[in-house]
């Protein structure tokens, strides 16, 4: 099952901060391709400030879902026990950054990696070449600044600083042509320490020093074994003899070379995963030299990450002076031609303005003209997309899904692809085949259909509370509804309006998604124009109930099948995002307009439903 590949790394880092403890479950759930799973794995616990103020009616809390913050800030207590907690109070324990800003800083840093997957790699390099490239390019700057940034130079209790003392150091290669290896470094590092650390002449470190010369390029050592090596020693100085007076030092300096291996060992995983230690050497030493040029492309990097807010202006300027540096050698030359059919798909599959429309004929012509190019190897994916949006001009759906399957999504380029071709697989996966589509079947799907979902919010009217739904709330139902959206607003586009008989819902599009919820509403709605309007839940879930005016599965089960949590009450309380992403434009939807809205007496309306129909779920039991 494809996995959320940043979201991975996140958990990589996780481990190698060796943060799980032992019987973790959460280390057998590793590689989950719920993406769900990894938002609550890294997401929020705890309100912000604000959202506690807004519960508790003291103030207003924007509800934004972003989980950007989280805690309140003062560090008392071990509230913080998401998996993006935990890193930071390993790295930042006196919060130089407080962990609102910290868990910004990680949304950035997930925004910067999506918004280079999205730009298009011409090359015949294979994508494993490319993401090296991509990440000895990347990570050094963005590791150099943290370090910088949070490090505070006198703190030797830091993690931080004997990264820094050895970044700086003489062991440590950094020019272009030092071939010397890491491990190496770090084992003269640490030998260089033990020897200035002055142990008492009795003091016995052979477990240590040992254990030290067995660090290998190749395999990794664990924190446990290096912690079991010190603590032998720590054992044996009573054996040793060590005088009473010099007992305190000798346990300081143990201290001192845990706290170093341990932090070193982290780097050491670093350049088995990137061999990056010699550019982070590299750009870590400049900027301790010479400090952060704020209009350089590394200076724009650090204001993008560490000042307030979220500046998406700044990411062009980033995403290309890294484009430039990693891929723009290894790229080849595309025809001004082959590069506006290339755009022009991306515009046909992921823009959402619908007033512009293409002629079938067009994607002959690109599917043709990009089959026959020079590097044809190359451009022979966006040829193939070409023809899967011809196919669906036609409305031949089965066509299309056949050659979606036979697309191997690892080998896909790098840049929109494999994000057009899961969306277009989703949405044709639940046109046809909605009926047999199980909860969770679709994960396999959303990790690559959300890479070109904007982060831009949606300019949708909502009243307070619609976007904590749980619906809403559940990250896999948002990824999944705005990839229906996105299909049906590419099927608009794809159908030129002088067609000969011009559909009112076009048969391609997906439709009807919300009927069972318009019929239960539509009874509902009956069932109210009957009443008082001023009539109480209480008294409205007992009509429900004795007038049968439900069925037993509208009242209580998922309404919209291949969605989580979508019970009516549910639904009710994000009646007007349901619209926005899943009401083909068209379609009629009489009843749910009706309780839809954003005044004050719709509100209030849904939600005496909702309070009513709760009241009628436990009344059923």
């Amino acid at each position: 099952m494809a996995t959320h590949v940043f979201a991975d790394m996140m958990h990589h880092l996780y481990q190698a901060f060796d943060l799980f403890e032992k019987g973790d479950k959460r280390r057998a759930v590793l590689r989950n391709g719920n993406f769900s799973y990894h938002q609550s794995f890294f997401g929020k616990t705890r309100n912000t400030p604000d959202e506690e103020k807004a519960e508790s009616g003291d103030g207003d809390g924007d509800g934004d879902g972003d989980g950007d913050g989280d805690g309140d800030g003062d560090g008392d207590g071990d509230i913080f026990d998401s998996g993006y907690d935990d890193i930071i109070k390993k790295i930042d324990p006196k919060q130089v950054f407080d962990h609102y800003k910290r868990r910004a800083i990680f949304f950035k840093y997930e925004q910067l990696y999506n918004a280079l997957m999205r730009i298009p790699v011409f090359s015949h390099l294979d994508n494993k070449k490319v993401a090296e490239r991509y990440i000895r390019s990347a990570l050094p700057p963005i590791v150099a600044l943290d370090i910088y940034n949070t490090l505070e130079p006198d703190d030797e209790s830091h993690f931080y600083y004997h990264i820094h003392c050895f970044l700086t150091s003489e062991h440590c290669p950094f020019e272009l042509d030092d071939a010397r290896p890491i491990y190496k470094s770090v084992q003269k590092y640490l030998r260089e320490l033990i020897s200035h650390l002055q142990f008492s002449t009795e003091a016995n470190l052979g477990s240590i020093k040992n254990f030290i010369s067995n660090i290998k390029l190749d395999r990794g050592q664990s924190n446990a074994s290096i912690k079991q090596k010190i603590n032998l020693c720590r054992a044996e100085h009573k054996e040793n003899m060590i005088p009473r007076e010099d007992v305190s030092a000798h346990e300081h300096n143990l201290d001192i070379i845990e706290r170093a291996y341990l932090s070193l060992n982290l780097l050491l995983v670093f350049e088995r995963e990137t061999s990056a230690v010699n550019p982070l050497s590299r750009n870590y030493r400049y900027t301790v030299t010479n400090g952060i040029n704020y209009n350089s492309s590394y200076g724009i990097l650090c204001r993008y990450l560490y000042s307030s807010g979220y500046d998406e202006t700044l990411i062009h300027d980033i995403t290309l002076a890294f484009f430039k540096e990693a891929i723009w050698p290894i790229t080849i030359n595309i025809k001004d031609r082959e590069f506006y059919y290339i755009q022009l798909l991306k515009r046909i599959v992921f823009s959402a303005n619908t007033e512009y429309s293409w002629h079938h004929s067009i994607f002959l012509d690109m599917s043709s003209y990009l089959n026959h190019t020079v590097h044809f190897d190359v451009l022979k994916p966006y040829a193939k997309l070409s023809n899967i949006i011809y196919f669906l001009c036609h409305n031949k759906l089965n066509e299309a899904y056949l050659l979606l399957n036979d697309i191997d999504f690892k080998n896909l380029p790098f840049g929109y692809l494999p994000s057009a071709f899961a969306i277009i697989k989703l949405a044709l996966k639940i046109k046809i085949k909605r009926n047999t589509i199980r909860n969770k079947t679709l994960l396999s799907l959303i990790n690559g259909a959300m890479v070109n979902q904007s982060i831009t919010p949606d300019h949708i009217a909502l009243t307070k509370g619609e976007i904590e739904g749980p619906v809403v709330s559940c990250a896999n139902n948002m990824i999944i509804m705005r990839a229906i959206k996105t299909y049906n607003c590419m099927i608009i586009k794809i159908n030129a309006p002088d067609e000969a008989e011009p559909f009112d819902i076009y048969p391609q599009a997906i439709y009807g998604l919300l009927d069972e919820i318009e019929c239960a509403l539509d009874k509902l709605n009956r069932l109210l124009k009957e009443t008082d309007e001023n009539i109480q839940s209480e008294e409205l879930s007992e009509l429900i109930l004795q007038n049968k005016i439900l069925t037993a599965r509208e009242l209580s089960e998922n309404l919209i099948g291949f969605l989580d949590n979508c019970t009516l009450h549910n639904c009710l309380t994000s009646l007007n995002i349901l619209i926005h992403y899943l009401r083909y434009p068209k379609e009629p939807m009489v009843n749910i307009v009706m309780f839809a809205g954003t005044t004050d007496r719709s509100q209030h309306v849904r939600e005496k439903i909702c309070k009513a129909l709760q009241l009628a779920i436990k009344k059923a039991c």
